[in-house]
């Protein structure tokens, strides 16, 4: 029997910076997508959608046709219903499920959403970013906190999954406004969320207010640790966060893009094994003296994560605990989010 993927195949199709009435300070969508701010022409999207749909020797749950990059619902409406059309063809002849896009809260209205009911979209994502007003004014994203909890509200009721998207280090914000802000989401109940650290792009406004000293980008590591937190509190909630960072391209990839900011490539995996670290760390805490030998017993799905990436999570515990010798034994008994550090069972 093939492997059936737990997530859906998602086809990502770029609108970037279209749609968009607002210049964000942080936003520099031709460096984030690689792309020159013009809408695919329907035969490329045909062209990419088929390119994705060749992939046979993969077993998907579903396929979804994505939207992302711009403001799907800020789009002229005839634009809109044109992209549309030629993804809905592909669900019509049954080699795709559903489609989905992200769009900013204050496009969520009453008649937009009547423009989208006869087709077959199963998956919207706002960018929230933040729920402080101030916040969000000093990043020029010219919506409110409320117009999001509209928005969220609105499709709900509608019946579609919502995913909500919020960034940590923006102008104004703190660990403790972050923390706000995903409280905040938490009770909006969204089906999933994305949490993304804020970046010094070189073609966005906030590079000029880095230069000039207005700015400053979180360090690497204490961005690490507050979407950590952000991370479990989510969890607490049952609230899936399907991805942390952006994910690397050639745009970001490209040592010009980024001017600055807490980027890594493999973002997602080091907030993992900070969680892990933390976890260890709080149960050692508890032992009155320290073997030179130390066991950690963990489920095989979780030895990378423990080991933190290149090894970091062992390292810093031979450094900072004295440990002479660090054993990890995989044991399948034991739960994905259980640790036995010594003869301490915790949770994480």
């Amino acid at each position: 029997m093939p492997f059936v993927h737990e997530r859906p195949l998602v086809i990502p199709l770029f609108i970037p910076h279209l749609g968009c009435p607002h210049r964000c300070v942080f936003c520099d969508q031709r460096t984030i997508t690689g792309s020159g701010g013009q809408l695919p022409t329907p035969d490329q999207i045909r062209a990419e959608v088929n390119r994705y749909l060749s992939f046979t020797h993969k077993h998907y749950s579903s396929i979804q046709i994505s939207f992302f990059g711009g403001s799907f619902l800020g789009l002229d409406q005839a634009v809109t219903l044109q992209l549309l059309d030629i993804a809905a063809d592909f669900v019509d002849r049954g080699v795709v499920d559903s489609l989905r896009f992200s769009t900013r809260p204050d496009t969520i209205r009453p008649d937009r959403l009547a423009d989208i009911a006869p087709y077959p979209v199963k998956t919207v994502e706002l960018g929230v970013q933040s729920m402080n007003d101030a916040v969000l004014a000093v990043c020029r994203r010219g919506h409110t906190a409320t117009d999001t909890i509209a928005a969220a509200t609105r499709l709900k009721d509608a019946g579609y999954q919502l995913g909500l998207q919020m960034m940590v280090g923006l102008p104004g914000d703190d660990d403790h406004g972050a923390m706000t802000t995903a409280r905040q989401l938490v009770r909006l109940n969204p089906d999933f969320v994305r949490i993304y650290p804020t970046l010094v792009l070189s073609g966005s406004p906030l590079a000029r207010m880095h230069r000039s000293g207005q700015y400053q980008p979180m360090d690497i590591d204490a961005c690490i640790r507050l979407v950590a937190r952000l991370y479990l509190l989510f969890k607490a909630n049952d609230i899936p966060v399907v991805r942390m960072g952006l994910q690397a391209s050639d745009g970001l990839a490209d040592p010009g893009a980024r001017l600055a900011g807490p980027y890594h490539p493999a973002f997602g995996h080091l907030v993992h094994g900070q969680i892990v670290l933390d976890a260890i760390c709080r149960a050692l805490a508890d032992m009155k003296a320290f073997p030179h030998r130390l066991t950690i017993g963990t489920h095989p799905s979780m030895i990378s994560r423990v080991q933190g990436l290149n090894k970091r999570n062992l390292h810093y515990l031979q450094k900072h605990h004295g440990f002479k010798k660090i054993s990890i034994i995989q044991d399948e008994n034991i739960k994905p989010d259980q640790l036995i550090v010594g003869d301490q069972s915790i949770y994480f």
